[in-house]
């Protein structure tokens, strides 16, 4: 027997979700700012499970690849400060910027597996959160990630974390 009770609970909180960002973001509570929201927010919800529908979200990563966001912020300064280093040595004329693409090979996994997609997920997130580098694609048929970095390096350490090899 099928559970209907889940969608039931996640429209549920997909309105809540999305009426109190419409209060966040217009910061009143006056009457018609509270009508609109919920008619906003019930539109969005209905959005999103049309959406979730026809393009079921398969995402299911493991403990240990989200437990990889707590580099992030040290990620953030030392990136920092290699970008400004970067554009110092840059605007001075004493070294000018080599930003590249890069292609590198990794373990994509399969396409419609949940526990891959998360890893691909993630090390995109990972890695783009990073101001030093951008991912710009995974190819799964080839295995491989596309990104660009400000400076060259070894590919960032999230991408070996989650299946590349550098």
């Amino acid at each position: 027997m099928k559970n209907t009770q889940t969608p039931a609970v996640a429209s549920g909180f997909g309105l809540l979700i999305f009426y109190v960002l419409w209060i966040v973001f217009v910061g009143t509570f006056s009457s018609h700012e509270l009508l609109i929201g919920i008619i906003g927010a019930a539109l969005a919800t209905a959005g999103l499970m049309i959406v979730n529908i026809q393009y079921p979200a398969c995402f299911s990563p493991t403990m240990r690849q989200l437990l990889l966001i707590w580099r992030i912020p040290g990620y953030l300064f030392v990136d920092t400060w290699g970008i400004v280093a970067v554009a110092a040595k840059d605007l001075l004329g004493i070294d000018p910027a080599k930003s590249l693409f890069r292609v590198v090979p990794f373990a994509t996994g399969a396409k419609d597996d949940a526990c891959d997609v998360a890893r691909r997920v993630l090390a995109v997130v990972y890695t783009t959160i990073r101001p030093g580098s951008i991912v710009l694609g995974v190819n799964v048929s080839s295995r491989q990630l596309l990104f660009h970095q400000i400076e060259r390096g070894p590919a960032p350490r999230p991408i070996g974390d989650l299946g590349g090899r550098t």
